[in-house]
């Protein structure tokens, strides 16, 4: 078994050789903070600038049998 007077006590900023500022910390909350508001950004303006979307769309359903097999959109005209 060991010996405990062979045991090394040290410091934690003499074992690091440095010091610890937190700085990491501060980075990652800033980086996290900017992703945020980048990808908002990016969102926002892509649905800001997309026009409007198909409104009023009736599905008609497909006849048995026939050749197409997903229901097609028919546009109303608005009477």
């Amino acid at each position: 078994m060991a010996n405990e007077q062979d045991e090394i006590h040290a410091e934690t900023d003499a074992a690091r050789a440095g010091s610890t500022p937190h700085i990491v910390r501060w980075i990652l909350i800033l980086s996290l903070f900017a992703a945020i508001v980048l990808l908002s950004l990016i969102w926002i303006t892509g649905a800001a600038t997309r026009g409007p979307g198909p409104q009023n769309v009736e599905y008609s359903e497909a006849a048995p049998g026939s050749a197409t097999a997903a229901p097609s959109p028919t546009p109303t005209t608005g009477n």
